[in-house]
């Protein structure tokens, strides 16, 4: 199919030429891309940005391949089909389809849009932004504004109060009701219904029963379980005592500390001895110790972690040996690439939401200076880490094809191993046997290396074996993901502090040393918040959530 392209350049004075070029195929592509059959110079235009299909003489096809569409005659599509006649605007170009010539089966022609047309085109569509470009005057609708606004907002509300039949004939209507006249800003939460008052209010002018909270919260967690917590506080608290809302956006639970403090007295008096917490009134003055969990497992091998209170004699069996201060020495540390000095965050990367960090890698983190390699004539050889079994089959393998092969550079190997073998020569049975035996003893030489002396031992516990397949077992690393699951913590909101502020990592020379934070060490930034002006307020909510049921919902405790 033969195409007539034409280009019209417009110059001064009036001056038209026109610049034919010819295009075959069935498809015309249009776009600012280079392969592109019209090629068109205005960023505006996509690298592929329409496709135009002659269909036969004089009609067309429009196709737009980006999502935004192409400007047909005025309107947006995506795809038409068009008669000749048809003008598309792309960026700062008009093409308009033609009747094809005598020897064309069809023809388009690209003209550049007049900025003055463009503009003209702008102003037309732009509505009037003052009353001088309408017939009204100022005054005439500032007082018919005025009555709108009196009998809309007030005449109406008013009569929809006394009035249950014309309440319910403006809550069927856009014109608004008593809800005009709202307390306040409903939470966010709560927006997508602020306009029907008795989806909460299901007597007007009244609280809101708890009843219908749990119309839409039958399946929220319970806030107080009471094999739990067996408190005519927690039992008998409406809803509404902590979720206020009509008070902004993200005002609906309160977070005065006092909601908590009241409870949180003299526990152990006003449960009869049931509860074992200590007083918790204001974190800055009244606050027991923080207490942590420790990882620990019970005899049949179950997580059964431990909560214990932290002191500074605590310790942690993790099952790893690793001294920080080592690690962190100021003058760095001898690694295979020369002296390096280690950070914090060179093994402590946060997750991606910044509250915990993610587990030490040994393969990104470690090997770079601990190299688990196991030959010295093959020092980039290295066996895989955590995985026994596949350790002591690649040293087999790796030993066995050497003592086959012959050549072994190893005084200990017998004669017959170290001589090299011409290629092709055939290794005879005795000859295998005796290769097999010693790369066997050797792979066994080499694995107790590793483990016992100069890798595996270095950072852990390691003991004989039960089977020939794992003759060594080192002892699993077993450290706490979360230390405080009684409260929230996220390391994102403490990047202005620096590790050292919190965890005396630097002075520590056994991996058993806990290097958390007490609570002395946090109220150094920290205090409740109804003192300490000169630090950071921090109400009980800041770091606890209120008391949830792990198995009772909300619609259980009615």
């Amino acid at each position: 199919m033969r195409w007539l392209v034409r280009r019209v350049h417009r110059k001064g004075k009036g001056q038209v030429s026109y610049e034919d070029d010819i295009h075959f195929g069935d498809v015309l592509t249009v776009g600012r891309g280079a392969s592109q059959a019209v090629f068109l110079t205005d960023m505006r235009v996509a690298l592929e940005h329409a496709k135009i299909t002659s269909l036969s003489k004089g009609k067309y096809r429009v196709e737009s391949l980006i999502e935004a569409g192409v400007r047909i005659n005025g309107g947006i599509v995506h795809q038409a089909t068009c008669a000749a006649g048809t003008q598309i605007e792309l960026g700062g170009f008009r093409l308009e389809l033609l009747e094809p010539p005598e020897d064309y089966d069809a023809a388009v022609e690209i003209s550049q849009i007049d900025k003055s047309e463009q503009a003209a085109e702008i102003q037309r569509k732009r509505p009037p932004t003052s009353l001088a470009e309408t017939r009204l005057s100022k005054r005439g609708p500032a007082w018919a504004l005025f009555i709108a606004i009196f009998l809309l907002f007030l005449v109406l509300p008013a009569a929809s109060h006394y009035s249950s039949g014309l309440s319910s004939l403006l809550r069927g209507s856009p014109l608004p009701s008593r809800d005009a006249w709202m307390a306040g800003e409903l939470a966010g939460a709560h927006h997508f219904f602020q306009s029907e008052c008795s989806a909460c209010h299901s007597e007007a002018f009244a609280w809101v029963k708890d009843g219908d909270c749990l119309t839409c919260h039958a399946l929220t967690p319970a806030h107080a379980d009471p094999e739990v917590f067996n408190l005519p506080e927690l039992g008998d608290a409406r809803c509404a005592h902590c979720h206020r809302d009509h008070n902004g956006k993200t005002a609906l639970i309160r977070g005065d500390q006092s909601l908590c403090a009241d409870c949180h007295t003299d526990l152990g008096t006003r449960t009869a001895g049931a509860s074992t917490l200590g007083e918790a009134t204001d974190f800055g003055e009244v606050h027991p110790e923080f207490k942590v969990s420790l990882p620990r497992w019970d005899a049949q091998g179950v997580f059964a972690p431990e909560r214990v209170t932290l002191a500074a004699d605590l310790k942690e069996g993790s099952g790893l040996k690793f001294p920080h201060d080592v690690h962190l020495d100021k003058e760095g540390i001898n690694a295979p690439s020369g002296r390096r000095v280690l950070e914090c965050s060179s093994c402590h990367v946060p997750d991606a939401g910044g509250a915990i960090m993610k587990p030490v890698d040994f393969e990104s983190m470690c090997q770079d200076c601990h190299a688990l390699s196991f030959d010295v004539t093959e020092p980039e050889r290295q066996v895989p880490h955590a995985r026994i079994t596949e350790i002591f089959y690649m040293l087999d393998e790796f030993y066995a094809r050497r003592a086959l092969e012959g050549e072994v550079k190893d005084e200990s190997a017998p004669v017959s191993l170290r001589t090299r073998r011409l290629p092709g020569q055939s290794v005879q049975p005795q000859q295998r046997q005796l290769a097999l035996t010693w790369a066997r003893d050797k792979a066994r030489q080499v694995g107790e290396s590793l483990f016992t002396g100069r890798a595996c031992t270095v950072c852990h516990e390691v003991s004989p074996g039960r089977t020939t397949e794992e003759p060594w077992a080192v002892a699993p690393v077993r450290v706490s993901g979360i230390w405080f699951p009684k409260s929230r913590f996220d390391h994102a909101s403490h990047t202005t502090m620096t590790c050292a502020g919190c965890h005396a990592a630097t002075t520590s020379s056994s991996s058993e040393d806990l290097l958390l934070p007490d609570i002395a060490n946090c109220r150094q930034c920290h205090a409740g918040d109804e003192g300490g002006h000169d630090k950071l307020e921090s109400g009980c909510i800041t770091c606890h959530g209120y008391h949830e049921s792990d198995h009772l919902l909300q619609v259980d405790l009615q």
